[in-house]
C-alpha cells in the first residue's frame, strides 16, 4: 500500500510542481512621440502613433521552486499590428502627412511568481521591437532591442492539476531612444523614437 502511494506521488510530481505556463495577453499599447523643429519656419512638429489594441502569446517554464514563489524563464511573441502616425504643430492638429507604422515584437525574460494568496509576479524581459514605417510608398525598417519591466497581479483557481489564472499586467521599457530633433535624423532613429512605451491589459492562461 505504501509502495503504491509513493509510485502515485512520484508520477504526479511534475504536475504538482506547476512547471509550465501558457498564457495570452490582450491590452492597450501606447507609443512614444518624436518632435522636431523646422529650421526654416522655426515651428515644432510632433509625430505620435495612435494607441493600439495588441495581443501576445507567452510560454514559461519554472526553473526554481522556492515555496510560495517560482522563478520562471519565458518567451513571448506579439504579432504585427498597424497604426497611423498623427502629426501636429502648435495650433494645428491632424496634419495630413500620412505615415503608417507596423510593429511586432518578441522577447525572452525571467519572472518571480508569487502564489501565496493572490497570484502576482514581477519580471524582466529583453524585447526586440521590429518597426516599419511607410511614407508615400517608401518604407524603412529597424529592430529596437531593450529591456522591459513587467508586473502582474490577479488570481489563480486552486484546481488540483492545471491552474487557470487571470490578472492585470503592466509593462514598460527601461530605455527610450533620445533623438536630437534639431540635427540630422535617420529613418531608423525616427522609428525607434516612436517605439512602444507602455502596455496595460489582461494576462491569463494555465499553469500545469
Amino acid at each position: 500500500m505504501n509502495k503504491a502511494w509513493w509510485i502515485l506521488w512520484l508520477a504526479t510530481l511534475p504536475l504538482t510542481a506547476q512547471s509550465w505556463e501558457v498564457g495570452a495577453f490582450l491590452g492597450q499599447q501606447t507609443y512614444d512621440k518624436f518632435t522636431w523643429r523646422d529650421t526654416g519656419s522655426g515651428m515644432d512638429t510632433e509625430a505620435k502613433p495612435e494607441g493600439k489594441t495588441v495581443g501576445a502569446l507567452r510560454v514559461g517554464y519554472g526553473l526554481v521552486d522556492i515555496g510560495p514563489a517560482l522563478f520562471q524563464f519565458s518567451a513571448a511573441y506579439q504579432p504585427k499590428v498597424s497604426t497611423d502616425v498623427k502629426f501636429s504643430a502648435p495650433g494645428v492638429s491632424g496634419l495630413g502627412i500620412g505615415l503608417n507604422l507596423d510593429h511586432q515584437a518578441s522577447s525572452l525574460g525571467v519572472a518571480l511568481i508569487f502564489r501565496a494568496g493572490v497570484s502576482a509576479s514581477v519580471g524582466l524581459d529583453y524585447r526586440w521591437d521590429k518597426l516599419e514605417g511607410t511614407f508615400q510608398g517608401l518604407s524603412s525598417t529597424t529592430t529596437y532591442g531593450r529591456p522591459w519591466a513587467r508586473a502582474n497581479v490577479g488570481f489563480a483557481l486552486p484546481t488540483p492539476i492545471a491552474k487557470p489564472f487571470l490578472g492585470l499586467e503592466v509593462a514598460a521599457p527601461l530605455a527610450n531612444k533620445s533623438v536630437n530633433a534639431l540635427g540630422p535624423t535617420t529613418d531608423e532613429e525616427a522609428l525607434k523614437a516612436l517605439a512602444p512605451k507602455l502596455q496595460v491589459g489582461l494576462y491569463g492562461g494555465i499553469r500545469f
